[in-house]
């Protein structure tokens, strides 16, 4: 059996995959010459609600599954210019959404929301050589540790303190970058239209008429990633850590030195 799926993904390596980039490449050419935007962050940040409100521009194709398209590659230097250039080994698992999903007619870019591409936002900007939009999410550690994921482990929490200052600290190293914006998950629930309309900016994107109703008109109305189908905001979540049913993971939590001064340096503490 093993030999059987070894012999399939080395055919679809050499002959589907080829031509899904080659066709997926063209889609793009054609539908999308606006510059693509790509939402990572620490896991149960956020990034799946980002996307949908994003998603209620008809201008905006967001690509409703996660694909990791960015999340294996390969490298090697330039022979002329000694620069190290990366393929993403994935890149078909992109374009194979633009063949199973519907396109907006009036869309001209695409959106694409990863968690995990987080690790690999350095290499995405050369890759696509710094025409891409990252939106960054951040969230408050305590509650991001509290959140259990509703598919995964629906019974226990999703992840520890460890990988929240990995991903975090990640996103902090682009600080800065004019392709890079940092938000808040606080400031996107509590000061809504100021941070929706410092995100359109920074995409370079009008502000849809619709902002407020977007949860009406977003094409991402249902997620793996959530328990329910999209509703309004809500702020439930936040400062959820302070349950008394959370005290011994948040225990945990306040006893990594990284994780408490990170909170402290993002003004959590």
């Amino acid at each position: 059996m093993r030999f059987l799926k070894t012999t399939a993904d080395t055919i679809k390596k050499y002959t589907v995959n080829p031509l899904v980039i080659r066709m997926g490449k063209k889609i793009e050419q054609k539908r999308f010459p606006g510059i693509p935007i790509i939402i990572g962050a620490c896991p149960r940040s956020g990034t799946t609600l980002l996307l949908s409100i994003l998603a209620a521009s008809d201008r905006i194709f967001a690509v409703p599954n996660q694909t990791y398209a960015f999340s294996r590659w390969t490298k090697e230097m330039d022979s002329q210019s000694g620069e190290i250039k990366y393929t993403a080994l994935r890149i078909d698992r992109l374009y194979r959404e633009f063949f199973y999903n519907k396109i907006p007619p009036k869309a001209v870019r695409w959106l694409e929301k990863t968690p995990k591409h987080v690790k690999s936002y350095k290499k995405i900007l050369k890759y696509l050589n710094n025409r891409v939009y990252i939106i960054n999410i951040i969230r408050d550690g305590r509650d991001v540790v509290t959140s259990k994921h509703p598919r995964i482990r629906s019974d226990s929490y999703y992840l520890e303190a460890e990988r929240w200052v990995e991903d975090v600290n990640l996103g902090l190293d682009l600080e800065g970058h004019p392709q890079v914006l940092n938000i808040r998950y606080e400031d996107l629930i509590d000061n809504f239209e100021p941070t929706m309309q410092k995100i359109y900016h920074f995409i370079d994107e009008p502000v849809p008429d619709s902002l407020l109703s977007w949860n009406e008109k977003t094409t991402i109305k249902r997620s793996k990633h959530w328990d329910k189908p999209v509703q309004g905001l809500y702020s439930d979540s936040i400062k959820r850590w302070q349950k008394p049913e959370h005290k011994e993971k948040i225990d945990r939590f306040m006893q990594n030195k990284e994780a408490v001064e990170l909170l402290k340096k993002l003004n959590y503490l």
